[in-house]
């Protein structure tokens, strides 16, 4: 059965961000697919698939029996990281959520601030509000990758704690790391939906006779299309 799950461009996306060899937590987990994944292709010694819902926890569990890794990772009810310790895990996936609930995951988490942690971190929306909480708290986004998936387009990124405030421009709020490597397809198609989001805001701004948001919107747009190619 090895090599029989195939996940979502953008659930491979996160799982080929984990480190060979660690313990990981899944937060969200509902099927298990990215534990499931890493287990089968041999990346992890260990995993928690964790889900604030009982009934996720159930698909998961089901799963992870179908692919006989029971011993290897183990379903956890919790609320974000609060049903975690701090020895369980290594490296911690939270995808398919809000940046600002990921916020909330990482700020409501004693040991999320930990220097060995490492944190996949995938938003459905808000990113501008995460990468912008990362670097007032002291988190530094390692690495940030784009990808297309049933036509929509998502970003991970890999986040470290270093403790110091990160200094990060307007622009970087709304492409993150992706200003470093802009070229390929990807990351071309989430710089047009940023652009195009903060075209929608900007007209929301002039309808308000808005003038300090209208010239905001402005500069950071025309700072993200000199990334277009």
């Amino acid at each position: 059965m090895k090599n029989h799950l195939k996940l979502s461009n953008r659930l491979s996306l996160c799982a080929e961000m984990i480190t060979d060899g660690c313990k990981v937590a899944d937060i969200g987990t509902d099927h298990a697919y990215i534990p499931i994944w890493l287990a089968l292709n041999s990346k992890i010694k260990s995993a928690l698939a964790c889900d604030i819902r009982t009934g996720p926890l159930k698909n998961a569990s089901k799963n992870i029996e179908k692919y006989r890794f029971s011993d290897v990772i183990k379903t956890r009810l919790s609320d974000g990281l609060l049903n975690i310790t701090e020895n369980e895990v290594d490296e911690i996936i939270i995808a398919g959520i809000g940046g600002n609930i990921i916020s909330n995951i990482l700020s409501g988490c004693p040991w999320a601030s930990k220097k060995d942690k490492v944190f996949i971190l995938q938003p459905m929306k808000y990113e501008e509000r995460l990468r912008e909480f990362l670097a007032e708290n002291g988190y530094k986004i390692e690495k940030e990758k784009a990808t297309i998936c049933s036509r929509k387009v998502y970003t991970a990124m890999k986040v470290t704690y270093v403790g110091t405030p990160q200094k990060i421009e307007n622009y970087e709020k709304y492409i993150g790391k992706l200003s470093e490597d802009y070229s390929y397809p990807a990351a071309q198609a989430y710089i047009r939906k940023q652009i195009k989001n903060l075209e929608n805001h900007l007209k929301g701004a002039e309808s308000e006779n808005l003038d300090s948001a209208q010239e905001y919107y402005r500069e950071v747009i025309e700072k993200l299309k000199n990334f277009l190619v």
